[in-house]
């Protein structure tokens, strides 16, 4: 499963709109995530972002319980293809 389907799939399975993981990240763990980048991380119709910051997959995947490794290499199949 690509990034964007296990982020948005981890979100919802804990009832969180967008807003309310923004904010827990922020509050939680001390990290910005704007809602729009957010959304292009969610959008499972468009590559992975290059530009992804590490501290933000890191909050994401700490706060959402997501597997790091996993995702890496899901990505690295989606990219072979």
């Amino acid at each position: 499963m690509l990034f964007s389907l296990m982020l948005k799939n981890a979100r919802q399975e804990k009832n969180l709109t967008q807003i309310d993981l923004i904010r827990k990240i922020h509050d939680e763990l001390g990290v910005d995530i704007s809602t729009s980048m957010l959304s292009r991380y969610e959008d499972e119709t468009a590559e992975m972002p290059r530009r992804i910051s590490i501290k933000a997959i890191f909050a994401l995947a700490v706060y959402l319980d997501l597997d790091l490794n996993k995702i890496a290499k899901d990505e690295i199949k989606a990219i072979k293809k």
